[in-house]
């Protein structure tokens, strides 16, 4: 599967996008903000923190007592440039 299907197929869920736009907002969030914020719980955010961490969208960051969750600007940036390179090419 190339990349773009990836990414699709990870951002094709509604409470994925509902949590790239609050990491959109924020630069850092905590598991716990976001299953209080969306009314999720926890094991299910975790659940799609890990499918969107998995195709590069997030990065993650532990301290001692909890792990920040970030979007993954850099990665996002050639991903964006992938998925606008697809769409002129299917045109």
């Amino acid at each position: 599967m190339d990349l773009t299907t990836t990414i699709f197929k990870a951002v094709a869920n509604e409470r994925r996008v509902k949590i790239i736009r609050m990491l959109g907002k924020k630069d850092e969030i905590t598991v716990n903000s976001i299953a209080n914020e969306l009314n999720l719980s926890m094991p299910a955010v975790s659940r799609h923190l890990v499918k969107l961490e998995s195709v590069g969208l997030l990065k993650k960051r532990q301290t001692s007592k909890w792990i920040y969750y970030s979007l993954n600007l850099d990665k996002n940036k050639r991903i964006n440039f992938t998925i606008l390179k697809t769409c002129k090419e299917s045109r």
